[in-house]
């Protein structure tokens, strides 16, 4: 056994073997630096747990724990590891549980008439999450991505035959928006894709969906703090789109995403 620093904190900490702590304990005893480093380190020890055990903690929110969540389930995949976090943090953690974002009924057009939608239909859970997890994108998270369209076309066949989604990368060009990657997450049992585009201005806009068998839906709108989110449900699909961009402009895009009037990258 070749005594070290990392295996020396574990026979001060206790958390060796009785065998391994003996072997431990003989060779400190033929080292005086050995046994001043331990006497350091056992001086430094501090009651962590003890000062904590007995002091009343806050119950979890359930959107920070539905964040929580997805952002665990994604960092299990391997193959399809989280997008580095960057950049200014969002103002939701900068408090001791701020009050959680309102929601509000917007505006919507359809077949030329404008009326307010309903949102009393209860959120999806994967939604809130994916919500909470834009808001830790900003510019500077995707600036040095660029789309691997190898890679992107891979991606998209998979969500269409392991994941079972004909979905498509929709082209938002026309929309100065800049496909930068798609990503298969996943919330539970439930696949969760994630598409990132990146305007000429400002932060990302995240294009996301997942499977829902539930009717077709039209699209809602609200605010979330300062993101915009819309959705919509179709051929058993549900959609998101989300971003700091203005409520109007992804108003605009989601509808003509909904309609088809843009067309697909790699199909």
């Amino acid at each position: 056994m070749i005594l070290n620093e990392t295996l020396l904190m574990a026979w001060v900490d206790g958390e060796l073997s009785s065998h391994e702590a003996a072997e431990v304990a003989d060779l400190v005893a033929l080292s005086p630096e050995a046994q001043a480093q331990a006497a350091a380190m056992a001086v430094s020890q501090l009651p962590y747990r003890e000062a904590f055990e007995h002091q009343h903690q806050p119950e979890i929110p359930a959107r920070l724990a539905a964040s929580i969540a997805v952002l665990t389930e994604a960092s299990r995949d391997r193959a399809t590891p989280m997008p580095p976090l960057g950049g200014r943090q969002p103002s939701r953690w900068q408090g001791v549980w701020i009050a959680m974002a309102f929601v509000a009924g917007v505006g919507c057009t359809l077949g030329g008439m404008r009326f307010w939608e309903s949102t009393e239909e209860a959120e999806s859970p994967w939604i809130t999450a994916v919500t909470q997890y834009q808001e830790m994108y900003v510019r500077d998270t995707l600036v040095q991505v660029h789309d691997n369209a190898a890679l992107s076309a891979r991606t998209l066949a998979d969500i269409q035959t392991q994941d079972r989604m004909p979905i498509v990368i929709p082209d938002l060009q026309s929309a100065n928006l800049e496909f930068k990657r798609v990503q298969r997450l996943r919330y539970g049992d439930k696949p969760v894709v994630q598409m990132v585009y990146m305007p000429a201005s400002g932060d990302p806009v995240a294009l996301c969906a997942a499977p829902d068998i539930r009717p077709d839906k039209a699209m809602q709108q609200r605010m979330d703090e300062n993101l915009s989110v819309v959705t919509w449900r179709s051929g058993n699909i549900s959609y998101m789109l989300v971003g700091r961009s203005t409520p109007a402009t992804l108003r605009d895009i989601s509808e003509r995403i909904r309609s088809g009037k843009v067309p697909a990258l790699y199909s």
